[in-house]
């Protein structure tokens, strides 16, 4: 097909010809990275007969907002209907090859068959356990874009492998672009300093309205502590299940994960405390969601853990508390850490923030406030039986 490419469908087919397994698109807003990709997946479903591509996001909404539609778009008069099944979300090409759609959160698509190619368009909205299923299931290149909001998995596990290329790409290298739209993007320079890093140099910056930022890494826990408890948030297939062990020391929390993961059973959770040698008496606040997986946790292993019960404006509450700590997350607490980056507040439509944290990153999070709302508050300024603990969190 006859397409206007730009230097970076370049870089990326150099790339490709030099055998690099991975290639990493980092770079700013506009700077025509995800365009190209997908003008590149279509170049090699039409040279490569019979191949299959996939194309993943971080949700459907959200691939339909983007990907597809500039897919779509790209094709222009050339698009064929007939070609794209919109139930399956799969174009098919003359030769057999398939370009397919799909998000992160479908359990069957990642957890599915092989692919020839993938491509996570803003992969740094999808989990890196979601990344591993899809990896080892793609026979050939794997290709990654996405905006540098933050350092994420990316960072600290892809990038500097002998068979991972980089590629880096801002508005600059877009040549289509309007010049409204590059001094829309210059604009930023000097008035939002962190988006300008971001979306205009396209280089790594911060999550901006951060909800914790008095946290740091260690290498290990305190041996000498006043109160110990464990905390759980339960997840399954989209969420993960996050088990905590939490120290105060010296006016300080300390926190080691003990688990952090997918398809958990209750008897795992329980497995998960034995081999951390919990004793049976030991203090264990859950999500007061799943009150049955509570009461078979404590069936199975003898323990007492208990349930935080929710109540209207609590989660503000909570998060409230849990600021007054300093919290330092062991070195191998990677879910914990990753949320700590990136754990941040809600805007409003004039993009100012409100006082309402964001519903994501905030697995080990929530288990935290569930455990220093009941044994640290609670208990502290409360006289109350043990069964009743935890109304606030």
């Amino acid at each position: 097909m006859d397409w206007q490419v730009s230097n970076v469908f370049n870089m990326n087919v150099a790339a490709l010809d030099s055998g690099s397994h991975i290639i990493v698109n980092k770079g700013g807003t506009r700077s025509g990275k995800t365009w190209s990709l997908l003008q590149l997946c279509a170049t090699l479903a039409q040279l490569r007969a019979g191949i299959l591509i996939s194309i993943v996001g971080e949700t459907m909404p959200f691939l339909k907002r983007g990907v597809i539609r500039d897919f779509r778009s790209m094709f222009g008069g050339a698009w064929n209907a007939d070609k794209w099944n919109a139930t399956d979300m799969v174009y098919t090409f003359d030769n057999g090859s398939k370009i397919e759609f799909f998000s992160a959160d479908n359990e069957g698509k990642v957890h599915g068959s092989a692919r020839d190619i993938l491509f996570i368009n803003e992969c740094y909205f999808v989990d890196f356990e979601i990344y591993r299923q899809l990896e080892v299931r793609t026979r050939g290149t794997i290709f990654l874009d996405y905006n540098p909001r933050s350092r994420f998995w990316v960072d600290d596990n892809i990038l500097g492998k002998p068979d991972v290329a980089l590629i880096h790409s801002t508005f600059k290298d877009n040549p289509y672009l309007s010049e409204r739209q590059r001094q829309a993007i210059l604009s930023y320079k000097d008035t939002d300093p962190n988006w300008w890093t971001v979306y205009g140099e396209g280089r790594t910056g911060s999550v901006e309205g951060l909800i914790y930022t008095k946290w740091s890494t260690v290498d290990n826990m305190p041996q000498q502590f006043k109160r110990e408890f464990y905390c759980i948030d339960f997840g399954f297939t989209n969420d993960p299940t996050a088990i905590l062990r939490v120290r105060l020391s010296g006016g300080e929390l300390w926190v080691q994960e003990l688990a952090y993961r997918r398809g958990m059973l209750n008897r795992d959770i329980v497995e998960v405390l034995r081999s951390a040698g919990v004793a049976r008496n030991a203090d264990i606040v859950c999500d007061s969601a799943e009150q049955k997986s509570i009461t078979e946790i404590n069936n199975i292993g003898g323990f007492r853990a208990v349930p935080c019960v929710k109540g209207r404006g609590s989660v503000v509450a909570g998060v409230n508390m849990v600021q007054a700590y300093q919290i330092n997350a062991t070195q191998s607490s990677l879910g914990l850490i990753d949320e700590l980056r990136n754990y941040s507040w809600k805007r409003d439509a004039n993009g100012n923030y409100i006082n309402e944290p964001q519903d994501r990153f905030n697995h080990s999070l929530d288990a935290l406030r569930y455990g220093v709302t009941t044994f640290l508050i609670t208990r502290r300024n409360m006289s109350v039986p043990r069964a009743r603990i935890g109304h606030i969190c």
